[in-house]
């Protein structure tokens, strides 16, 4: 008799190998981002956000995230267009402006918020990524 892992074997024996999912992958929720609890998220609030979550992945400390420490959060291709100096990184000011971006196409009715809907979007699950 052939042996056939479970997933729950599966699971355990992947977080035994330290191997998890990215922190990003849950869904984002307004709350956690919304320090004035008015049940939106505003540019500033995100790029907030956005700004304690690239000290967090910048462990080196340098001021750069390059895409090792970006974790999967963006693509390749994403990261060269974002990166105009060509260095391979991103500072703080090129990847709020990424936030600014992802923002902008996460908020069609153009309103300056994101909503609980407009954050379960794709574009708003992009823009989390940046934020988590």
């Amino acid at each position: 008799m052939a042996f056939r892992p479970t997933a729950a074997v599966l699971l355990a024996a992947t977080l035994a190998l330290g191997v998890a999912a990215p922190a990003f992958a849950a869904p984002a929720t307004v709350a956690a981002f919304d320090p004035d609890k008015d049940g939106t998220i505003d540019l500033k609030e995100a790029q907030a956000a956005a700004a304690k979550q690239f000290d967090m992945l910048d462990p080196d400390k340098d001021g750069t995230l390059d895409a090792k420490e970006l974790n999967g959060r963006l693509t390749a291709a994403e990261l060269k267009a974002a990166d105009p100096d060509n260095d391979g990184t991103l500072d703080k000011k090129e990847y709020l402006a990424i936030v600014a971006a992802r923002f902008k196409a996460a908020d069609p009715d153009a309103e300056g918020t994101i909503d609980a809907k407009e954050l379960a979007s794709p574009a708003g699950a992009s823009l989390a990524a940046l934020m988590q």
